[in-house]
């Protein structure tokens, strides 16, 4: 049996559930796990470190998972690992949302893999099956509920809480950070529809080119409105590939409660993929959380280790984007 050995850089709630399920695998082996000393885990202190440089230089490790969150420093681990020949598996959909087309061009010349399953739609495997897809189907439009915070809220909301409680609630059972404006304004989705796109269409989508608007000025009005309508308020992010352009958006939608995003709810993310010959094809999961998350990261990593990771970016076409 082949095996692998792996370092997690971060052990917050993503990195743990990495952990927790590779323990179980016999051939995933844990090595190291970077992480400041204060949250060093008693239990396992013989793999904690401290020092980025232990992981980098230690030969016997071939995969780096990165797990950090943030922006800066979680590339530039991304790249150091890289650069000392290791692949690399991360859900950090800014990083990869950014820099695909840089971190792949140093994979490339490494001839390292750069995965990033758990970058969007948490356990959904959502990335993999648009890789497979495309190798007989044309993608005309991507449709999608990816962000657990926001659908939270507006669930709630729809239960008769009102924005501001159904923040605290989404904060205090951890689905919502102390500081949710990520998530309330967009840009977490932006990201991942980009990612998205870009895997469809064989090209870069600059996030900051993407129609955005959050849910925040979203009112007990406005949801009663709905209900007596028959309809119901989603977030959601959509991508449309039309000739030499691809239209993306992300805002509040109000649809028909027949719609399929009704029946997505709480911290279940979406995506809807209108593909030809294959036409409607829909994808549901848990799209946050420690363990869905864990769960395409480790999926990733055995690709890896069996041979079967396939190419996740590759920039050939230029549109614009509207």
């Amino acid at each position: 049996m082949k095996k692998m050995n792996i370092a997690i850089l971060g052990y917050g709630v993503i990195g743990k559930g990495v952990f927790e399920i590779c323990k179980n695998m016999p051939n995933i082996n844990v090595v190291k796990i970077l992480e400041r000393k204060e949250k060093f885990d008693p239990n396992y202190l013989e793999l904690f470190t401290d020092n980025c440089e232990e992981i980098f230089r230690n030969k016997k490790i071939d995969l780096v998972v990165e797990v950090l969150g943030g922006y800066d420093f979680a590339k530039e681990m991304i790249l150091k690992s890289i650069q000392y020949e290791k692949h690399v598996v991360t859900a950090n959909k800014e990083v990869i949302a950014k820099d695909i087309e840089y971190l792949t061009s140093w994979a490339n010349r490494f001839n390292v893999s750069l995965a990033y399953e758990a970058s969007v739609g948490g356990g959904i495997p959502i990335i993999k099956n648009i890789k497979e897809l495309k190798k007989v189907n044309k993608i005309s439009k991507i449709s999608g509920i990816l962000n657990g915070t926001t659908n939270f809220i507006l669930t709630k909301m729809f239960e008769g809480l009102s924005f501001e409680e159904a923040l605290k609630m989404a904060q205090k059972l951890g689905f919502a950070e102390s500081d949710p404006t990520a998530d309330l304004e967009g840009y977490d989705m932006m990201r991942k529809i980009a990612i998205l796109s870009d895997l469809a269409w064989d090209t870069f989508v600059d996030i900051n080119l993407i129609k955005q608007k959050g849910i925040t000025n979203i009112t007990k009005e406005d949801v009663e409105n709905a209900k007596l309508n028959n309809k119901v308020i989603k977030f959601v992010c959509e991508s449309v590939k039309v000739d030499d352009h691809i239209e993306v958006c992300v805002e509040p939608k109000i649809l028909d409660n027949t719609h399929f995003f009704n029946n997505v709810n709480n911290e279940f993310n979406a995506v809807i993929l209108e593909t030809y010959p294959n036409d409607t094809l829909t994808f549901i999961g848990k799209g946050a959380g420690s363990l869905p998350t864990a769960s395409a990261i480790v999926l990733d990593i055995v690709d890896i280790l069996e041979d079967r990771y396939l190419v996740g970016y590759q920039n050939k076409n230029s549109y614009k984007i509207n």
